[in-house]
């Protein structure tokens, strides 16, 4: 008896320190970064913002409790890419992500722009005559510019540059969702004031995991919650409108 029961301690310690065997707890684990706009951010380790309220409408409806992972984007798609359990957002469906990650609630379409502070910018071709393009580092936004061949990309993961740089710098924008550049309305004085070029380009923003995902009772009916709350709109339209 002493020698089955110490077997199961350690097979018990071995395992629970074995992040492959953690990995495949249930639970909804969503990881992201900080985001622009009033989309999440972390205030004394409180995650606040549209996206968790969408979250938690949804979590509520299926029954389920949810925790947040916050670390840089790249950190978290690299760490979503090798989890079977995090659930990443907002993530932008491409040809080159496509067999690496598993497509599993789609959020919402964004409308892409190229936000600046002295002149519109409204076409690709523009941007490629500018000074600098910012872009976020690791994101879907770079991807596509380096495969339409820009030579100016300016890749950056604190948010906090975005408003030094185009406050100092006149041929500069910034590539990303339409909506982030409202945010910055009240960053600037009258001097730098943000202009929102026309919209360049569309994306499917999704809930994804890992190519090897592990669902779950628990995960499934939280997808399945997201997925019927989606098409209502209310993302999308929150996302819209209290970005003015």
């Amino acid at each position: 008896m002493k020698i089955r029961t110490l077997c199961l301690s350690l097979f018990l310690i071995l395992n629970v320190n074995n992040p492959a065997w953690a990995d495949n707890h249930s639970g909804v684990t969503l990881i992201s970064t900080e985001l622009m706009s009033g989309l999440l951010e972390k205030r004394e380790g409180v995650i606040e913002g549209i996206y968790p309220d969408f979250f938690a409408q949804a979590a509520s409806k299926a029954g389920v409790t949810i925790d947040y992972r916050i670390v840089p984007w790249s950190r978290a798609v690299l760490e979503t890419e090798k989890s079977k359990k995090y659930l990443l957002f907002p993530f932008t469906r491409t040809s080159e992500r496509e067999e690496r990650f598993s497509w599993l609630a789609k959020l919402w379409e964004v409308p892409i722009c190229f936000i600046s502070s002295t002149r519109p910018m409204n076409s690709f071709e523009e941007a490629k005559l500018a000074e600098g393009i910012m872009v976020w580092r690791g994101s879907s936004h770079l991807q596509k510019l380096v495969e339409l061949d820009f030579a100016n990309l300016i890749p950056f993961d604190d948010p906090r540059l975005v408003k030094r740089v185009l406050s100092k710098r006149k041929n500069v924008a910034w590539y990303t969702p339409c909506n982030e550049g409202l945010s910055l309305f009240g960053l600037f004085n009258t001097e730098h004031p943000i202009i929102i070029g026309k919209v360049v380009d569309n994306e499917e923003v999704w809930l994804a995991g890992g190519k090897n995902y592990l669902s779950t009772d628990e995960r499934q009916r939280f997808l399945n919650a997201v997925s019927e709350l989606a098409p209502e709109g209310t993302l999308r339209r929150r996302i819209l409108i209290e970005g003015r």
